[in-house]
């Protein structure tokens, strides 16, 4: 289907635990390794078809901490392939701009900017669904996160991922010029 489309990049999740509030010892430990070579195989094939794939780092996951992450890549080692950082999973997993600014950009694929409020609203499985926020009304520095992804020279593909109960309930166009007004004033900041 990417082939047809004309996809340009697929962000693909890595494993989420049954219960994502307590997950298992087993379910927080990976194979990094066994995930590397799947991830390997899903890049080629994507390759094939001129799409690149993202490994996206999620605090709930067996992939929460972005070592664990840029281990898989570096093991991939396919050139369509790299990290997805969302500002949203990165500072709710309690990783640093600073951490995130020594990634060396070739291992970063795509970027995703939201914000959401400082502390977690229910379990993080329901904070990420239903109550991240526009770029600058929560509590993350977006222009750190945004200086730090800078200082990785990464060149590649910025995106914005709201997921609101809120921003659900707004008519298209309305919802779709604030993201955009609230994102770029980001990056002028």
């Amino acid at each position: 289907m990417a082939g047809h489309l004309g996809i340009h990049n697929i962000k693909i999740a890595p494993g989420l635990g049954s219960d994502l509030s307590h997950p298992t010892e087993a379910e927080l430990t990976p194979d990094l390794g066994q995930m590397a070579e799947a991830f390997s195989q899903i890049s080629r094939e994507a390759r094939e078809r001129g799409t690149g794939i993202s490994l996206e780092i999620m605090p709930f996951s067996n992939i929460r901490t972005l070592d664990a992450a840029l281990e898989v890549v570096k093991m991939t080692d396919e050139p369509n392939c790299g990290l997805l950082l969302d500002i949203w999973h990165i500072n709710r997993g309690g990783i640093s701009n600073e951490h995130v600014a020594k990634i060396p950009g070739r291992y970063i694929s795509a970027v995703e900017l939201d914000d959401a409020d400082e502390e977690v609203v229910g379990l993080l499985w329901q904070d990420t669904i239903y109550r991240r926020k526009l770029p600058g009304e929560g509590s993350f520095d977006v222009p750190g996160f945004i200086k730090a992804i800078e200082a990785t020279g990464f060149a590649g593909t910025w995106g914005v991922e709201i997921l609101s109960d809120t921003l659900r309930k707004l008519p298209v166009r309305e919802m779709a010029k604030r993201t955009f007004d609230a994102t770029a004033a980001q990056f002028k900041a």
